[in-house]
């Protein structure tokens, strides 16, 4: 089952954005798994464990706690 991409790979991606001359950009978050729809992503990383719970019980994925931070 894939579970998405790390960190360390989203870092390396806006690097490498920004290399490229996008780093001035607004970013566009994909609203599920498939593409269907994309929204302005508003917020940075979390890593604040009870927003971490909160929304690991919306999630249809397969996390547990120590897997993930939350990019909104």
């Amino acid at each position: 089952m894939d579970k998405g991409i790390t960190v360390r790979e989203l870092a390396k991606d806006l690097l490498d954005a920004i290399r490229q001359g996008y780093g001035d950009r607004h970013i566009l978050i994909s609203g599920d798994d498939e593409g269907n729809s994309y929204h302005t992503l508003f917020f940075s990383l979390s890593w604040d464990e009870d927003m971490i719970k909160q929304a690991l019980e919306l999630e249809h994925d397969d996390h547990t706690p120590d897997e993930v931070v939350i990019l909104g």
